[in-house]
């Protein structure tokens, strides 16, 4: 069964590879369904091969042990990949469009989008001040000046114990704040004016302490990182530079393994890489090995229970997946009242509602929308809010591969911000839309 294992493993993301470049969606060019593929790759895949031989201590001494599961944690992974990849195939056969919508090889400059831009880096101060008035404690300052120990209840009181609507403070503080960062970046690259470099390095810090504030690693390499996708669009037209490439990632790894030293108490180096891998290539597989444990032998498939229901309009309660699954895995938590939560990648999702017929039908879907929206975002002209946003995109679907997919049914981050890019964008271009058939 190992020299299987190995062969199936590799087999995989071979054959995904050869098909996404066959359809022209080439890994080393930006794009929105390669770009969540290669996330399923390393966030949902690579981590089983470590798991399966017991490689990783951490995940073993939790109950990772059987690896039957964690063979079948492979297999639905690579199906995931594969059949995501077959719908964008799908999706460029039916729109007739080329694989590589978005090259941003002409980059349109107008003032007015700059000035809208700079209204909201001051709404996003206005909004940034408000939550730190809010909150008791900054987690960050916390962890500096006092203890790692009490950050940990500092952290939860920005978050999850936050007194108040706080998916509204986050859309703006991190997500438009991010967006904001990006758009000046490019607009910085394009024309190289002190005035944009300064516009930059504000917003930049403003994100950098959004996604540091709380003492979360993985926010401010992802700020990092949406910043390099921006430099590969703006200057190398969306095609990734490999030796800036490789230099980039053992930069930022350093520094998260850096963090883990400081914030978790990790003493070593060497120890805090470990950490570091652990947590990137299997927290999220994890969870899966959890999901295949519980359904459908302690629970029956959800057949959609998992699905949002907005206003209380569909006839079903929701069930909380990640809640439950959390609750199984780890009743203590529950008797002296640690509300937790279990996400995994969205094929978990997809199980747990239909069974092995959501492994390989949601997947499919979810590479058809995903070309879908990078079809819609390549009719608006190339403006550095547009590169902004298109990079937000990214990030935010690249989520996938670490949590589920009715999140994204109606996605209220998605929704709020594509009103404010088509809203500005439209305006300050005067409605002007790209037209392909015209290009």
């Amino acid at each position: 069964m190992d020299f299987l294992f190995v062969a199936i493993f590799l087999l995989f993301p071979a054959i995904t590879l050869v098909l996404l470049q066959r359809a022209g969606f080439s890994v080393l060019r930006v794009g929105l369904p390669q770009f969540v593929v290669i996330s399923l790759f390393f966030f949902a895949f690579l981590g089983t091969l470590p798991l399966y031989f017991g490689w990783d201590e951490y995940r073993v001494n939790v109950g990772v042990t059987d690896r039957l599961l964690v063979f079948q944690v492979m297999l639905f992974s690579g199906i995931t990949m594969l059949f995501a990849v077959v719908g964008a195939v799908f999706a460029k056969t039916v729109f007739n469009k080329p694989a590589i919508l978005n090259r941003f090889e002409t980059i349109q400059i107008n003032r007015k989008e700059a000035r809208f831009l700079l209204l909201l880096v001051g709404f996003v101060l206005v909004v940034l001040y408000v939550y730190l008035n809010k909150i008791p404690k900054v987690a960050l300052l916390v962890a500096l000046f006092d203890s790692v120990s009490e950050s940990k209840i500092a952290r939860s009181m920005m978050g999850n114990d936050f007194s108040g609507k706080y998916h509204w403070y986050s859309l703006v503080i991190h997500d438009l704040a991010n967006i904001l960062t990006f758009s000046f970046f490019a607009l910085y690259l394009a024309v190289r004016k002190k005035i944009y470099l300064f516009l930059f390095i504000i917003t930049f810090f403003v994100s950098a302490f959004t996604a540091l504030m709380a003492t979360e690693k993985g926010p401010f390499a992802w700020l990092l990182i949406g910043l390099f996708l921006v430099y590969v669009l703006v200057k190398s037209s969306g095609r990734y530079p490999l030796k800036q490439l490789i230099v980039f990632f053992a930069i930022v790894l350093t520094f998260i393994a850096l963090s883990y030293m400081f914030f978790m108490g990790t003493g070593e180096l060497g120890q805090a890489f470990l950490n570091l891998f652990s947590r990137a290539f299997a927290g999220s597989i994890q969870p899966a090995y959890h999901y295949l444990e519980f359904f459908p032998d302690h629970q029956d498939f959800l057949m959609g229970a998992s699905f949002p229901n907005p206003g209380g309009l569909l006839p079903h309660q929701p069930y909380a997946l990640t809640k439950e699954v959390m609750n199984w895995v780890n009743p203590s938590g529950v008797e002296i009242g640690i509300v937790g939560s279990m996400p995994t990648v969205f094929w978990g999702e997809a199980y747990a509602n239909y069974g092995l017929v959501g492994v390989f039908f949601i997947p499919f879907i979810i590479g058809f929308l995903l070309y879908l929206v990078d079809v819609v975002i390549s009719k608006f002209i190339d403006t550095p809010f547009k590169i902004g946003f298109y990079v937000w995109l990214l990030i935010h679907y690249k989520s996938l591969s670490i949590t589920g997919f009715t999140g994204y049914l109606i996605d209220f981050y998605l929704i709020v911000l594509s009103f404010i890019f088509v809203l500005i964008i439209s305006i300050s271009n005067k409605l002007k839309i790209k037209l392909k058939a015209r290009c």
